[in-house]
């Protein structure tokens, strides 16, 4: 069973460094979204909308990196330990 906690941080932590996600991948790891809570429930919306919004970032490059600094806060936020 996968530690959805962690596996959100590996993500968040793989965008902001210039990665890239999949929503067939957010889906294979967590295939109840529902289910959480928090800061991960959050994690996951940023994860979903980057994976969404691959258009977006292609024909707008300011889009990208703003994105990416809401996934630092959030990383921030998680790695604090607040819910």
């Amino acid at each position: 069973m996968i530690d959805h906690r962690l596996f959100l941080l590996r993500m968040l932590r793989h965008i902001i460094a210039g990665g890239d996600i999949s929503n067939q991948e957010l889906d294979a790891a967590i295939t109840d979204p529902a289910a959480l809570g928090g800061d991960e429930r959050k994690a996951w919306s940023a994860l979903s909308h980057w994976a969404d919004d691959e258009d977006i970032r292609a024909t707008k490059a300011s889009y990208g990196g703003m994105r990416r600094e809401q996934m630092a806060s959030l990383l921030s936020a998680m790695e604090a330990g607040s819910d």
